[in-house]
C-alpha cells in the first residue's frame, strides 16, 4: 500500500474520551499506520480542553508516527452556538460548526499549497447536515461515515414523556426536510469518491435521494478489553444488564414490561436484571416497574463511573439494549467485546453491529411487536443455556471483526482506490 498524505476534518478528536472525539481519535490514529494523516481539529469548546489531553497523550506515550495534528481556533459564531446547552440536532449548533469548517478549509489550502495533499476525508462530526468544505479542494474526497438519518417510528412515542414527545416529532420532521434540502451536503456527496455511511436508513438516503452509492461501516468500533465466554448453567439466575442514558429514546419500558410477561411464566429467581445509569426518566421508569409488580426483579444503580458500569456489565450474562434510535452504541461495543450477548433491534447501527452469531434481533415494527421480541429472547436463553454460552462466543469474534484495527485497515484500503 502507498503511503498517501490526507488531510482530515475532525472537528472532535480526545485520546480520553468517548462519543465523537473517541471516534476521531481512534481512526485518525490506526489511519497514521498506512498513511500521513493531517488532521484538522478544534482545540476545544464549552470548557473542553482537547489539545490539553492531546498534548498529554504525546507527552505521556511519544508522538504517532504518521500523524500531525493542526489545531483550528473556534471562529465567533463557533464560540456562540456551539455550546452543551444546544443540542446537536438544532440548526444553531450547525451554524457555528460551518464557520470552524469554513477556518479549517482556509488551513487546508494553506497547508494544500505548500505541500500537495493526494486525499481529503471528512469524518467527525459524522452527521450528514454538515459535510465541511474540503470536497472543494480538487483531490479525491472520501465523507463519512455519515449519520443522523434514522427517525424514531410514531408507534413507539406513547412511551416517551411529553417533553421526549415534542423533542422528537420535531427531529423527525427536521430530519426529512433536511435530507432532501441540505445542498451542499448534496453537493459534497456528488464531489465525493468514495462515502461511509453508518446505517441502512443513512444508506437510503444517499442512495435514494442523493444518487450516490455508499457503503455500510460503523462509526464506532470495538475496544480493547478483556472478554470471557459466559457459563449459564440454567440453574441460578439469569443476569442481564441494561445500561444507558434514562431518556426516552432509550425505552426501558419495553424491557420493563418483558419482565412482567415472564414473571407469570418463570417465577423469581428465574433471572434479575440491573439497570444502570441515570437521568430525567429514572423516578417514571421505577414507577412503571412497581406497578407491572418487577420490583424484586430489578436493581437500580444510579449513575456509574465508566470503570464501576463496565465491571457491572463483566459480571451479567447478557446485555439488553432496547433504545429505538441509535448510531452505533458504545455500549453495544463494548458488550461485545466483554463477550456479551445482546439482544437489541434490528435497526439503526445495532442492526449492523449484531450478527446471528452474536445476539438476537427484535423487530422494531411496534412497542407491543418489541415486548414481545425481548420477552422471546429472554426465554429462549431461559429455555436453552447453552445458548448463552455459544452467542458469548460469537460476541468476541464479532469483535474482533469490528475493532477499530480493522476500521482504519477498511479506510486505507478506500484510500488506496480513490487514488487509482
Amino acid at each position: 500500500m502507498v503511503r498517501r498524505r490526507v488531510v482530515l476534518s475532525a472537528f472532535a478528536l480526545s485520546p480520553v474520551r468517548g462519543s465523537e472525539p473517541g471516534i476521531g481519535w481512534n481512526i485518525a490514529t490506526r489511519l497514521a499506520a498506512y498513511h500521513d494523516i493531517t488532521v484538522l481539529t478544534c482545540p476545544g469548546l464549552g470548557g473542553e480542553n482537547h489539545r490539553a489531553e492531546i498534548e498529554q497523550y504525546f507527552k505521556d506515550h511519544g508522538p504517532i508516527a504518521g500523524l500531525e495534528v493542526v489545531y483550528i481556533e473556534p471562529p465567533l459564531l463557533s464560540r456562540m452556538f456551539q455550546k452543551p446547552l444546544i443540542s446537536f440536532a438544532t440548526p444553531f449548533y450547525f451554524v457555528g460548526y460551518a464557520s470552524w469548517q469554513r477556518a479549517a478549509l482556509a488551513e487546508a489550502r494553506r497547508l494544500h499549497a505548500a505541500r500537495m495533499f493526494d486525499i481529503a476525508h471528512q469524518l467527525t462530526i459524522t452527521s450528514f447536515r454538515e459535510p465541511g468544505y474540503l470536497w472543494t479542494l480538487g483531490i479525491p474526497f472520501v465523507w463519512g461515515p455519515i449519520a443522523g438519518a434514522s427517525n424514531i417510528p410514531g408507534k413507539y412515542f406513547k412511551l416517551f414523556s411529553w417533553r421526549d414527545w415534542i423533542f422528537y416529532h420535531l427531529k423527525n420532521t427536521v430530519n426529512a426536510i433536511h435530507k432532501r434540502v441540505k445542498m451542499r451536503s448534496r453537493q459534497a456527496a456528488r464531489a465525493a469518491r468514495h462515502i461511509f455511511v453508518t446505517t441502512s436508513a443513512d444508506q437510503s438516503m444517499v442512495t435514494q435521494l442523493w444518487g450516490r452509492d455508499c457503503q455500510i461501516m460503523l462509526d464506532t468500533g470495538s475496544p480493547e478489553m478483556e472478554g470471557r465466554v459466559r457459563d449459564y448453567d440454567g440453574v441460578r439466575s439469569l443476569r442481564l444488564v441494561w445500561s444507558g442514558l434514562h431518556a426516552g429514546r432509550k425505552a426501558l419500558p419495553l424491557l420493563l414490561g418483558a419482565a412482567a410477561d415472564l414473571k407469570r411464566e418463570f417465577p423469581p429467581p428465574k433471572f434479575k436484571i440491573k439497570v444502570l445509569g441515570g437521568g430525567l426518566q429514572t423516578e417514571t421508569w421505577k414507577a412503571l416497574a412497581h406497578k407491572l409488580q418487577v420490583d424484586d426483579l430489578i436493581t437500580w444503580t444510579g449513575q456509574l463511573s465508566r470503570d464501576r458500569a463496565l465491571e457491572e456489565m463483566r459480571d451479567a450474562d447478557v446485555f439488553a439494549f432496547t433504545s429505538v434510535q441509535e448510531g452505533t452504541s458504545t455500549v453495544v461495543m463494548e458488550a461485545l467485546a466483554m463477550g456479551l450477548p445482546v439482544i437489541c433491534h434490528d435497526a439503526c447501527g445495532m442492526a449492523v453491529a449484531i450478527n446471528e452469531t452474536s445476539g438476537i434481533k427484535v423487530p422494531m415494527d411496534s412497542p407491543e411487536v418489541s415486548q414481545a421480541g425481548f420477552a422471546g429472547a429472554i426465554r429462549s436463553f431461559l429455555m436453552d443455556p447453552h445458548q448463552v454460552q455459544s452467542l458469548s462466543a460469537g460476541a468476541l469474534a464479532r469483535a474482533r471483526e469490528l475493532s477499530w484495527e480493522q476500521k482504519g485497515r477498511q479506510i486505507a484500503e478506500v484510500y488506496e482506490s480513490v487514488t487509482k
